[in-house]
């Protein structure tokens, strides 16, 4: 396992040149969530004495969307709205669904939680990116969203062979390791990557509910 990095596009996410991006993300709330809740505790508990900056409680996030192309700076108001307005037609067609979150991964550069099934997840991927293409062309991003998952935490340092089995050991006997996730809101957000800390944060610019609204 080693550090993570954030990513823009497909280069490093930079604070100089880009300190914001717009993205479209799944908000998850864990108090809503309480059995999600208890599994992220667990693991929490496990990996204490771990280099891993975990996932605060209120930035747990799903990410459909990056807007790579251009800082959030460069989005202009007019174009915050009907990316907003846009989503929130694209999102009309799609119900709210529950996942299942698990089992928990120590990845190679933190840990993750699996999501399925696969096909709702999909479709709001391809609903969200249709948006942002509507919008502002297909141009608008590189970044490669690949299996969505959810972010439990980020590595912060190098750790060796010995030290990786053992944390994924201690992951996978982490009971439940399974926990439902209610999905009704896609978010639009302007998200900060604080490298050095190994955290992400945002200001909400809209919440779009599945079936339709803007809240």
């Amino acid at each position: 396992m080693k550090p993570f990095t954030f990513q823009q596009g497909t280069g490093t996410w930079e604070a100089g040149t880009a300190p914001s991006l717009v993205h479209a993300y799944v908000p998850v709330d864990l108090g809503a969530n309480p059995e999600l809740a208890d599994l992220v505790r667990g693991i929490r508990t496990t990996t204490k004495d771990d280099p891993l900056t975990h996932v605060g409680d209120e930035w747990f996030h799903i990410t459909l969307y990056q807007l790579s192309a251009k800082p959030a700076a460069e989005v202009t108001d007019a174009e915050r709205h009907a990316l907003a307005a846009e989503l929130t037609r694209q999102m009309e067609n799609v119900a709210p669904f529950t996942l299942t979150v698990g089992s928990p991964l120590v990845y190679g550069t933190g840990i993750i939680f699996d999501l399925g099934p696969d096909e709702p997840l999909n479709q709001l991927r391809t609903a969200a990116t249709r948006a942002f293409e509507i919008v502002l062309g297909t141009e608008a991003t590189s970044y490669d969203t690949g299996v969505l998952h959810l972010t439990e935490s980020y590595a912060t340092a190098e750790v060796d062979a010995e030290h990786y089995r053992q944390l994924h050991r201690r992951v996978r006997r982490v009971r439940p390791s399974h926990a439902p996730l209610h999905v009704d809101t896609v978010a639009l957000v302007d998200v900060v990557a604080n490298d050095a800390e190994k955290t992400i944060t945002w200001q909400t610019l809209a919440d779009v509910q599945l079936g339709g609204g803007t809240r």
